[in-house]
């Protein structure tokens, strides 16, 4: 744990070391050595510098696990949907007139309302 911690104290880079004629070295090492910077502001992380390529494989992670999410929700929801469908239900119609409504009311109460 002390060397990773070593090792993330190293890659702190205070901003102001782009402007003393560090960048380059900081740039070189991004790009030859696929090390990751963090870039602080007033002492507190801001940004983090990476190379292109660990950007790449970072974006190819994100699309796969939003792409997994998703399909992880539509099976949730057609779960749900089959329990929904044998279970007893029962019309629109029916649950207003339930709620003491006609469905004429509820539309004539429908064309009254305004949005912006």
């Amino acid at each position: 744990m002390g060397a990773t911690l070593l090792d993330l104290t190293e890659r702190l880079v205070p901003i102001s070391d782009f402007s003393q004629g560090k960048a380059g070295k900081i740039f070189n090492d991004v790009a030859k050595n696929n090390n990751e910077y963090i870039i602080l502001k007033n002492n507190q992380p801001t940004a983090v510098l990476l190379s292109v390529k660990e950007y790449r494989e970072i974006q190819e992670k994100s699309a796969k696990l939003e792409e997994l999410m998703e399909k992880i929700e539509n099976m949730r929801l057609l779960k749900l949907a089959e329990e929904r469908e044998s279970s007893n239900t029962s019309s629109f119609e029916a649950f207003v007139n339930e709620q003491g409504f006609s469905m004429e009311e509820l539309e004539e109460i429908s064309e009254s309302v305004e949005f912006e």
